[in-house]
């Protein structure tokens, strides 16, 4: 916390640093991971699926979760000094996941978790970078994302954010109703390790407190899983999401899921039908000889 406030004073939002070092490559790797049962578990609670999910015959380890296990390392990622970016009101806009290979494998034996800075792009709403989020076992890829955060200027508005084109088709579309209440937010961030301050001001009364956007992405996958079977999600398959705005809570969401040409999924308002997240499932064929 203490270096998410100093170098949220020493950079400015929306603004790309000048870096003096040479080396402008930015990485961390976490190496001899080992799966943790209780890990899992705090995943799990919060995150729509069942508090005996890891117990649970014929399903995998949900797909977000080594997503989950990057929570660290991204905080020392945007809060290091050779990071371009102010960590102060970074907001995640779009995400790309590949699975290569079920998560289960992680279960088997040691995995190494590495994080690194792609790319810093000037945009009309301020500064985009994109990090890749690698998750590997005996040298081999098993989880792969894409993230792109984005610093925002003072022109940025959440309504102009491009989003995926989702057709909705009531033949093969459920519609789930989510009542969320003000106390899941505070729940989630103490799970998910969320470092802005925003919980302290939210305990204060000064704001209303928002949904971590890993909880909005699981959240859609679990109900995926629950309305097309647990083939709907595993591997090899890839994901995009845009992320439009954040949930501000309490709020009833509703949460869309269908099967057209590509597996589809979206999270919106219930009463206003503001659309919060939308993003859609590709398979593919999987290249392992037979």
């Amino acid at each position: 916390m203490t270096r998410y406030m100093y170098e949220s004073l020493r950079k400015k939002r929306g603004t790309i640093r000048k870096n003096t070092d040479t080396n402008d490559e930015l990485a961390f790797t976490l190496i001899n991971c080992r799966y943790d049962v209780v890990s899992l578990r705090r995943f799990c609670s919060v995150s729509g699926y069942d508090w005996d999910y890891p117990d649970s015959v014929f399903r995998d380890v949900p797909l977000c979760y080594p997503e989950f296990l990057f929570s660290r390392l991204l905080s020392m990622i945007v809060c290091s000094e050779r990071f371009r970016l102010s960590p102060l009101g970074l907001l995640s806009v779009r995400e790309s996941l590949s699975l290569m290979d079920a998560v289960d494998e992680l279960k088997r034996g040691k995995f190494s978790l590495q994080i690194r800075v792609l790319e810093y792009r000037t945009v009309s709403a301020g500064v985009e970078v994109d990090l890749t989020l690698t998750v590997s076992r005996d040298q081999q890829t098993v989880w792969s994302s894409t993230l792109t955060l984005l610093s925002p200027n003072n022109t940025y508005r959440p309504d102009s954010q491009p989003d995926l084109e989702i057709t909705h088709d009531p033949v093969s579309e459920r519609c789930i109703s989510l009542t969320v209440p003000w106390s899941t937010a505070v729940r989630s961030t103490s799970v998910f390790g969320d470092l802005c301050p925003l919980p302290v001001f939210v305990w204060l009364g000064f704001t209303h407190p928002t949904m971590h956007p890993l909880w909005m992405f699981s959240r859609c996958m679990a109900e995926m899983e629950k309305h097309k079977g647990v083939e709907a999600v595993r591997a090899p398959l890839t994901v995009s999401v845009c992320y439009k705005q954040p949930v501000s809570l309490p709020r009833k969401v509703n949460i869309r899921v269908s099967e057209n040409t590509r597996k589809t999924f979206s999270l919106e308002d219930h009463r206003t039908g503001t659309l919060y997240l939308s993003g859609q499932i590709k398979q593919q064929t999987s290249e392992k000889a037979e």
